[in-house]
């Protein structure tokens, strides 16, 4: 467990890499949320004020004018733990984002322990990742068969989480449902849930990736699958994926709302499989 004065220092360590990356990269670099920003500061003033949350930023990385962005988020013990990274760019296939994020945290799991290292992995990634988006072009080159009318499993997964705050978690689920073709919802906030739709090998390997992250409870409640469909899209219930929210300080969700949204899109059915809790109570919560 980490005292008060070893969460301050790790802290100004945090800030002090910051100030160096924004001086570097002061068009590139971007914050999540300077409120949070703040509260680090504050903490760092005065160790006995409430913990503050995650401090997270990206960094646009321009390669060929095809720019790759690396997500970072930092719990209170980095630089003594290692930051939570994800990148992605519009360019790269998913093939080639998973292989460039798992050479990344190899990358990243070489590095000397409490050493500050995003400006080691903005730099690998200035020098490595051109070679993935090459192959991103190349492997969408040969790519020269049409498989629009080959019958597809499809698949509908309804996922439970404790929680969904973090900013970056928040990120790489939208930009992986998006990436893996797939509709439906991120739910953020507490309780929160997902849910998504579409071909059965891309929902399994968008599952995959989001249940890496770390998490403090997250599940996989409910599948619901049809097997050799001509058409998939025929057979969605969301047009696209999206972040909803059903509260006013982002933080707890009114379920009675949740409820109202899934019976718009015929699922009221999971609520209960969802939550674990019964229809009837959450919609009172709404009178």
């Amino acid at each position: 467990m980490s005292t008060y004065e070893e969460i301050k220092q790790n802290l100004e360590i945090q800030i002090s890499e910051l100030e160096v990356l924004q001086s570097i990269y002061p068009k590139e670099l971007v914050i999540a949320d300077y409120g949070v920003l703040a509260d680090v500061n504050e903490f760092v003033r005065n160790p006995m004020q409430e913990m503050p949350q995650r401090l997270e930023y990206s960094v646009h990385i321009p390669l060929s004018n095809r720019p790759i962005e690396l997500l970072i988020s930092l719990s209170s013990n980095y630089p003594k733990e290692k930051p939570e990274i994800y990148a992605r760019g519009t360019s790269l296939n998913r093939s080639q984002q998973l292989s460039l994020n798992q050479a990344l945290n190899s990358v990243l799991e070489r590095q000397e322990d409490n050493e500050p290292c995003i400006h080691v992995l903005i730099t690998w990634l200035q020098d490595n990742g051109e070679e993935f988006l090459k192959e991103s072009t190349q492997s969408l080159k040969r790519k020269d068969r049409d498989t629009s009318n080959m019958p597809t499993d499809f698949a509908r997964y309804w996922i439970y989480s404790h929680h969904i705050y973090s900013r970056f978690k928040r990120k790489k689920i939208v930009d992986l449902a998006k990436s893996s073709s797939l509709t439906g919802f991120c739910l953020a906030g507490k309780p929160g849930a997902i849910c998504i739709e579409g071909a059965l090998e891309d929902c399994d390997y968008c599952w995959h990736e989001i249940k890496s992250l770390k998490w403090q409870k997250i599940t996989l409640k409910l599948i619901e699958k049809e097997q050799d469909c001509k058409d998939i899209n025929a057979i969605r219930k969301f047009e696209n994926f999206k972040e909803i929210l059903f509260t006013n300080d982002g933080r707890q969700n009114n379920l009675g709302q949740m409820l109202k949204y899934l019976a718009d899109h015929e699922s009221q059915h999971t609520f209960r499989s969802l939550f674990d809790i019964e229809s009837k109570m959450a919609a009172k919560s709404t009178d």
